[in-house]
């Protein structure tokens, strides 16, 4: 057969080939976002019940700090608020909102439904530097993931995955991690799934105890994960001095564009009248990047409130080996006494501030 035939049969072969995967997606993806729009938001470890307890005392809380696994067990309101006190300012009521593994887009997503709910009572957002995005198929496309595949999520996302610290090829490996989770939610197969053969039972939505605004003592729950961290951190104390002689080291990932990510999120704070900062908590394993990027922020944005705890040179008394309970999250002791530095921190930033000398110095 000459060539031309060749490609020829090719065509006739290819394009009803190429027609069919394009209607195939066309329609799958219309099902998909019709689905996800009748779908309710799931129920999301630690994030739902926290949110479910925001909104319904949200007028209560004057203060709320945004973040991970970092905030969740490192900032106790009562003690941020006692130093807000003593340092001066009017006391607070502050809602810890840390949530395990949040991420950039889902950061954003939280912002708004704090914003929304606490409209009239909120003055001070403290949000943390989120997390990379997912580094695995599994992570992409369970359910919490699949809620933020929306459309509408993909810019944000895109955003904190290009600014994230990290060398191009991850950044590469990222991106194509958050590719297939958003073409497995457009193909609508997990939420057809649900759809046509739900749980027979559902399972209980999480719950826990907000008796302290927020706050969880790490360890006061325990679980095979938890119990396995702590092993690993009392065994091998030599990985806690390898994690301190990152501080200073030379680093060619640059963090000049995650500064401004940040800014960003505090500017558009600032913009409608709110106080905002960052928090940066003690984690020795990040030693190496969040130091850096708080650094590079104050150097960017001097008007800006940056709570730079990640700095042994600067806080040492933070860095006692007893104070953690795994290598990146301290116990009840730790957690006490850096909620007391950030509350006096804050206080005295907050005074410093136009929008914070209206309210927030007695």
């Amino acid at each position: 057969m000459s060539e031309r035939g060749i490609m020829s049969r090719l065509r006739v072969t290819l394009v009803p080939c190429v027609i069919g995967a394009a209607t195939f997606a066309l329609v799958a993806s219309g099902f998909s976002l019709t689905l996800r729009r009748a779908a309710p938001v799931p129920d999301m470890n630690v994030l739902s019940p926290k949110l479910a307890a925001y909104r319904d005392h949200a007028a209560d809380y004057d203060t709320v700090f945004i973040g991970t696994s970092r905030t969740f067990y490192h900032i106790v309101p009562d003690e941020v608020e006692t130093a807000m006190e003593a340092e001066g300012c009017q006391r607070p009521n502050v809602f810890n909102f840390g949530v395990f593994g949040l991420t950039g887009a889902e950061q954003d997503w939280l912002l708004d439904q704090v914003l929304n709910a606490g409209q009239g009572a909120l003055r001070t957002v403290i949000i943390e530097d989120p997390l990379p995005e997912a580094r695995s198929l599994d992570d992409a496309t369970n359910e919490r993931a699949r809620f933020f595949h929306a459309p509408s999520d993909y810019s944000p996302t895109l955003n904190s995955i290009s600014s994230f610290p990290e060398s191009a090829p991850k950044k590469v490996f990222r991106l194509g991690i958050f590719g297939a989770g958003a073409a497995y939610d457009l193909s609508g197969v997990g939420r057809a799934a649900e759809f046509f053969f739900p749980a027979p039972v559902k399972p209980a939505p999480y719950a826990m105890d907000m008796s302290s605004d927020g706050f969880e003592i790490l360890g006061s729950i325990s679980s095979p994960d938890i119990e396995a961290r702590r092993k690993d951190f009392v065994d091998h104390p030599e990985k806690y001095d390898e994690a301190l002689a990152r501080y200073g080291a030379a680093s060619d990932e640059a963090v000049e564009a995650r500064a401004v990510y940040l800014e960003e999120r505090l500017r558009s704070l600032k913009a409608q009248g709110l106080n905002a900062a960052l928090f940066i908590s003690p984690d020795p394993e990040e030693l190496d990047r969040t130091p850096r990027v708080g650094i590079e922020l104050a150097r960017i944005a001097p008007d800006l409130s940056v709570m730079n705890f990640n700095r042994p040179d600067v806080y040492p008394d933070l860095f006692g080996r007893n104070l953690w309970f795994d290598h990146s999250h301290y116990g009840e002791e730790g957690a006490r006494k850096l909620s007391r530095l950030a509350g006096a921190e804050l206080c005295r930033d907050l005074k410093q501030s136009d929008a914070g000398g209206q309210h927030a110095v007695r």
